[in-house]
């Protein structure tokens, strides 16, 4: 999972700074700037959060009146500098950025190579890049070189491109992650629309499953290569924004009738949301059942992300210095905590042990989220069932007196959308991935947790 930024304006690199901050949630890991001008490429890109990579001389040097941007969180590749976006060729001339994964990436990097091209990363934005750069050549035509990404190409990837000094825009034909598009004094694209507000460009519309947005003098835009809708449930349970607007739907609505959804039958005293993301649930959750809804867990906001951390002991480590008790507020209480998800259950075990030191009487646990039980092959970080506690005896291992989760059925009624992605829920993959890419995916993770 990762977040993208594009911009065609006067002076991008001071709106993509603020555009990447505004969705540095979607990835810590590294992040990148790229503008054009005169015919030149104008880029750095570096391991670190937005406000440490980039300052005021970057953002002057990043000329252009064109330019993307991204912030990465890994979920292919194992070397995080060679696999910072954004990504470029100079045979043709094409800048790229991207959002997703691709569950063909080693059938790709395989064919790509004996055409000639050279693979530098382990990033799969640059097989997306290089079938872009293959069919621009033998082609010369960009709908119809999209077009044969998008049929070559198999799995999620919401994409932006400079060519020439054009941006362009596409969307995987499932439209698995979310991808937006804005107008202001110029045009943008983002993976969030809390993004183009920050920015200061009016939402104007999610882009379709298939779609190519071009932008230079005037915006074309065409669905080319349509085969249905897969929105990824994850993006409303967890890692979107509340503020935003996916689909039509806004995430902090959504997350409040999440919390109203969940069926529970335990006596409590009061409600506490796992911060931050869990918050809107667990006020929904606390005004249906009739529940005080308190604040007991502060979080230290400068930690970051702990799910999307790349290695467990990264996880745990972050953790134990993420959260602390208000032991007032938690003393002789019967507590249900609420959380957006048990993905791994560290977070999980963790907290309970937190809230029975400081003195609770009983802790129950509920998440907003249906059990995960399937590895998600198409951008975020769970791609090993046996990393999955809810595969597991998830009551003993998190260590609470009981565990509720979502049922499906809720999580469907909240969100409102009849074409979800619940892959990672029921096994059903709109675009299976291959044994070769599933054994090298886990095979990955269990180098990293080693490293």
């Amino acid at each position: 999972m990762c977040g993208i930024i594009g911009i065609k304006n006067e002076n991008v690199s001071y709106p993509i700074y603020t555009g990447l901050n505004a969705i540095q949630h979607r990835g810590q890991e590294s992040c990148g700037i790229i503008t054009e001008y005169n015919g030149k490429y104008y880029m750095k890109k570096d391991l670190g959060l937005v406000n440490k990579v980039f300052d005021e001389r970057d953002l002057i040097d990043l000329i252009g009146n064109v330019g993307l941007g991204q912030v990465r969180y890994p979920t292919v590749g194992s070397d995080p500098k060679k696999n910072a976006q954004p990504f470029f060729t100079l045979d043709p001339k094409i800048a790229i950025v991207h959002n997703g994964n691709v569950v063909n990436y080693y059938q790709l990097k395989a064919e790509l190579k004996r055409e000639g091209r050279k693979i530098e990363s382990g990033c799969d934005v640059e097989v997306i890049l290089h079938c872009l750069a293959e069919g621009l050549k033998k082609t010369k035509d960009l709908e119809e070189s999209v077009y044969n990404v998008m049929e070559r190409v198999k799995g999620s990837y919401s994409c932006l491109a400079l060519i020439d000094d054009k941006l362009i825009a596409f969307r995987d034909p499932y439209a698995i992650r979310p991808f937006v598009y804005g107008k202001g004094k110029g045009h943008a694209f983002a993976s969030e629309s809390s993004a183009l507000d920050l920015m200061g460009y009016s939402f104007e519309r999610d882009l379709k499953p298939g779609e190519l947005m071009i932008v230079d003098e005037k915006v074309e835009s065409k669905i080319i290569n349509k085969k249905g809708e897969r929105h990824c449930m994850f993006e409303y349970v967890y890692f979107s924004r509340p503020d935003s607007t996916i689909e039509g739907k806004t995430v902090y609505d959504i997350r409040l009738d999440l919390g109203k959804n969940i069926d529970f039958d335990k006596d409590a005293d009061i409600v506490i949301p796992v911060p931050d993301t869990s918050r809107p649930a667990a006020l929904g959750f606390a005004e249906k059942n009739g529940i005080e809804y308190r604040e007991g867990l502060i979080k230290n906001r400068y930690t970051g992300r702990t799910f999307i951390m790349p290695t467990q002991k990264m996880r745990e480590t972050a953790v134990k210095r993420n959260l602390n008790c208000i032991k007032s507020v938690i003393k002789d209480k019967k507590i249900v905590l609420v959380d957006d998800s048990i993905v791994r259950g560290t977070t999980s075990r963790r907290i309970v042990n937190m809230i029975r030191k400081a003195g609770a009487k009983e802790v129950h646990f509920v998440s907003s989220c249906p059990k995960l039980l399937y590895p998600c092959f198409y951008g975020i970080d769970f791609p090993c069932k046996d990393e999955l506690i809810a595969r597991k005896d998830y009551k003993k291992l998190i260590g609470a007196d009981s565990v509720t989760y979502q049922s499906i059925e809720g999580l469907k009624k909240a969100i409102g959308i009849k074409e979800l992605c619940m892959a990672c829920l029921n096994g059903d993959y709109v675009i299976p991935p291959s044994e070769e890419f599933a054994l090298k995916r886990k095979e990955e993770r269990v180098k990293m947790e080693v490293m």
